[in-house]
């Protein structure tokens, strides 16, 4: 059946982006003291990721003595989404488009909200810990919506009607 083959399609293509993605994350330390063409890149990553992460030095996990290309919460959501999408397949039948409970979602979230609120209150302090965990719990749950969510979309706007999957 066609619709499993674009089905694997998707799943790669998402998996391939997760994959590159936490690779500039690791690339940029590691090329940060590099000459030529690697310092540029090295530099071009911390510069892409600064446009979605603050990259604090303080809170951010490094390779020698260059931090990663994102602090270490993003380092948690990005690493624990490419788990989540290398685990989808085995939890989940790539052609089962229904998304999960919003519970799921809205658990990861809370989680990550009550670890920042409790930190800008300054009732408890987040740490390294607090902050890898969270971040890994939300980047976990993330693909469980992500990839039914696309393949949905797929299935819409490119899948004649008669085509897509019934309940």
């Amino acid at each position: 059946m066609q619709i499993k083959r674009y089905q694997k399609v998707i799943y790669i293509i998402i998996l391939a982006i997760s994959v590159l993605w936490c690779a500039g994350i690791l690339a940029a330390p590691l090329w940060a003291d590099e000459t030529g063409i690697k310092k540029d890149i090295s530099e071009s990553i911390y510069s892409f990721y600064g446009k979605s992460c603050h990259q604090l030095d303080s809170r951010s996990h490094h390779i020698g003595e260059h931090k990663l290309g994102v602090c270490s919460r993003c380092t948690s959501i990005y690493f624990g989404f490419l788990l989540g999408v290398i685990m989808y397949p085995l939890v989940r039948k790539l052609n089962n488009i229904d998304l999960p409970s919003l519970f799921y979602l809205f658990i990861g979230v809370g989680l990550m909200l009550l670890d920042v609120g409790l930190d800008l209150l300054d009732v408890q302090k987040n740490s390294f810990i607090t902050r890898d965990i969270t971040g890994g719990i939300i980047g976990i749950i993330l693909p469980f919506f992500i990839i039914p969510g696309v393949i949905r979309v797929f299935y819409e706007f490119y899948l004649p009607p008669n085509v897509i999957p019934k309940k």
